[in-house]
């Protein structure tokens, strides 16, 4: 039998013990019908895997026995964060399974001069992010950020040792010509939504937050597939995408 991951909060660990409750129990439970003497893999937000045996079940919750604690090494040295321009309709549902699976730290959704969506449910997309680690094999979810302004977005962005930020009007620059690119401890991604950015707003990116203007080829991109190509373009400069 696959032995399924489930993620709990720190909190809910004691002693050799951890606790699972809410939608993690009722999955395990109803849907996946565990039972006492079951084992699961279970993950805290420390970036280890607990390899649990269920000890009690109850109306509300299950106890489950830590038998061993592994480092989960699925998560990339790099913490890169996605800032998406919100696309429209459930596009950024395929943008944060792919790029979960790809090993995103967050993904912080923002509002720039050309988006046309104004929707976002936070919950669902931590949702579609908790999947997406489950399938893949991830010990920590995707941080998912609150809908914020453009500039909003770039003071954030600031923070991180590079920026960069695909445009499709770019003629020169690429991903793998960025210096230092392998000794950044955190990177930025910014990605339009459906219409692109203005002029003026590169701009103020590349002057206000240092971004490193880049293209990704010579075909204008959905903006869902310029969030996975430029995060894979990165996790394959990083050497992620090889043991």
């Amino acid at each position: 039998m696959e032995i399924r991951r489930f993620f709990v909060p720190n909190e809910a660990a004691y002693d050799n013990y951890i606790t699972i409750d809410g939608d993690q129990f009722v999955h395990m439970t109803k849907v996946l019908r565990y039972k006492v003497g079951y084992q699961l893999i279970i993950c805290l937000d420390d970036g280890c895997d607990y390899l649990c045996t269920i000890m009690e079940i109850g109306k509300k919750s299950a106890k489950a026995r830590i038998d061993l604690v592994e480092k989960n090494n699925a998560m990339p040295n790099t913490k890169i964060t996605l800032y998406q321009a919100l696309p429209k309709g459930d596009k950024l549902d395929l943008i944060t399974q792919k790029c979960t699976e790809l090993g995103i730290f967050a993904i912080k959704p923002f509002l720039s001069k050309y988006t046309n969506e104004t929707k976002f449910n936070k919950e669902r997309i931590q949702k579609i992010g908790m999947e997406a680690c489950k399938q893949c094999g991830r010990g920590k979810l995707p941080i998912i950020g609150e809908l914020s302004s453009f500039d909003e977005m770039l003071e954030d962005a600031k923070k991180n040792d590079i920026l960069i930020m695909p445009y499709e009007n770019a003629t020169v620059g690429r991903i793998s010509s960025i210096r230092n690119l392998k000794q950044a401890k955190s990177i930025g991604i910014i990605i339009g939504s459906e219409g692109g950015f203005s002029d003026d707003e590169v701009k103020k990116a590349k002057k206000e937050a240092k971004a490193k203007i880049v293209s990704l080829g010579n075909r204008i991109l959905r903006c869902e597939t310029a969030a996975i190509v430029a995060n894979t373009l990165i996790m394959y400069e990083l050497g992620e995408l090889s043991k």
